[in-house]
């Protein structure tokens, strides 16, 4: 199956340095707020879509990761101006076949050693305007209107966006703007929907269409031999699609089930129209029902493409395998792929599970019941002075002792984690807890006796 198979995002916002293994089907990205999910999906579109080929160069000043502007504001000259650079590497069917050699080569800028299938997206500055510019660079100013951005294949060629490797589809449900979103979505579903001979010919018939129509008005002129008439670079057949279910346009089902029915639409094409799908909080605006709806139809496809989303919800991480999720942190994503599956299936079926919650907090404190999840905060503030939530502690029951299941994940994920309970007077549990924190450093348990 054609799938993305590793990124390496530089100095691209958040990311300075930052290596991602991506899963051959699903992938859950999961990470606090600004850890960069989102940068990821966005990472994607700009090497494989070729995203912001055609900007406002100073736009680059929002691309680029803070710390790399600062280390080159210590030491301003041009060999430290900030870069972006964006590789992915490429598993795809019929290695032999003339398009796919296209993509094949030594990547040089991960020093490699053995021919691999990759995209390769770097946006730097112009090394030929290097002594026009030297005295404003070493004054501090990055010129950014003399940035380059070039995209190539691993096999050194320049990457033309009609040999596309992978197709994608991207859907976004974490933005207000539906407009864009929604435009976003028809282009991509019509792009990948139909053959470049279709597209052409309803482009052009749409264009011919609109000019003999209005020119049917016979509309008076006006004057001077001027008349009004259609500008050609307007009629564009691609800003004024829609998708339609029963006469009625998506844009005005409701948020909630235009989200359904685009995610329902782009897996369904999945099934030979598409490779990769991005998914943006599947989650929003969708209720109990629908959401495990969408997770059903996320399941029913996931052997046909590879679907990379980002979530905050505790339902999608667990119903969709907790092994699948990839811990976005500091330039660092750590894969959960080596949880036991036993332990993978337990969250997959409890209902009511705070997986995230863990994973999302910086400090935890897991406790049995019910009962020590309402006192625990009472007597933490009456010892300490402060509210646990002051200290950025999350306070998680795990109903009796699923606890061990829950430090499995804060081990892999590499979470601090507390866990207090009893013993029931045995001294053997008392031995076996002792036994279990003589080589933990983030996680331990704590007991009476």
């Amino acid at each position: 199956m054609n799938h993305i198979k590793r990124m390496h995002i530089k100095g691209l916002k958040k990311f300075k340095d930052i290596d991602i293994e991506f899963n051959e089907k699903i992938n859950i990205l999961v990470g606090e707020n600004e850890s960069g999910k989102s940068t990821i999906l966005e990472a994607i579109n700009i090497v494989l879509n070729q995203q912001y080929r055609s900007i406002d160069k100073y736009i680059l000043k929002d691309l680029m990761n803070i710390n790399s502007m600062k280390d080159f504001h210590k030491n301003p000259q041009v060999n430290n101006l900030p870069s972006i650079t964006i590789e992915i590497e490429l598993e795809l069917d019929n290695q032999a076949n003339v398009d796919t050699i296209y993509f094949r080569g030594i990547n040089d800028k991960d020093k490699g050693q053995f021919e691999k299938f990759g995209i390769l997206f770097e946006c730097e500055f112009d090394k030929e305007f290097e002594d026009e510019l030297r005295s404003e660079i070493e004054d501090g100013v990055i010129p950014f209107e003399y940035y380059k951005l070039t995209w190539s294949t691993f096999q050194g060629s320049s990457y033309n966006i009609m040999k596309k490797p992978l197709r994608t589809i991207s859907i976004d449900n974490s933005i207000a703007d539906s407009n864009s979103s929604f435009n976003y979505f028809n282009k991509s579903l019509f792009d990948n929907k139909y053959s470049s001979s279709d597209k052409m010919k309803a482009r052009n018939s749409f264009r011919n269409e609109v000019d003999l129509i209005f020119n049917a008005l016979n509309l008076e002129g006006l004057g001077n031999n001027r008349q009004f008439g259609i500008n050609s670079k307007k009629t564009i057949l691609d800003n004024v699609l829609t998708v339609y279910e029963e006469s009625i346009s998506l844009e005005n089902k409701g948020k909630g089930m235009e989200n359904l029915i685009k995610t329902e639409i782009a897996l369904n094409k999945s099934k030979n129209k598409l490779d990769v799908v991005l998914l943006e909080e599947p989650e929003n605006h969708l209720c109990h029902s629908n959401l495990l709806k969408m997770l059903d139809e996320i399941k029913k496809n996931t052997n046909e493409a590879q679907l990379i989303l980002t979530t905050h919800s505790n339902m999608i991480a667990s119903r969709l395998d907790l092994r699948n999720i990839l811990w976005i942190g500091s330039d660092e994503a750590i894969s959960l792929n080596k949880i036991d599956q036993e332990d993978a299936i337990f969250f997959e079926k409890a209902d009511q599970n705070g997986i995230l919650n863990l994973l999302l907090s910086k400090k935890v404190i897991l406790v049995e019941g019910p009962t020590e999840y309402m006192l625990l905060p009472i007597m933490y503030e009456k010892i300490i002075g402060k509210s646990m939530e002051e200290d950025f502690i999350t306070i998680i029951s795990c109903n009796g002792i699923a606890y061990k299941r829950y430090l499995a994940i804060a081990e892999s994920a590499k979470k601090k984690v507390a866990v207090i309970t009893d013993n029931d007077g045995k001294q053997n549990v008392i031995d076996s807890k002792e036994e279990y924190n003589k080589d933990k450093v983030l996680q331990r348990i704590f007991t009476d006796g």
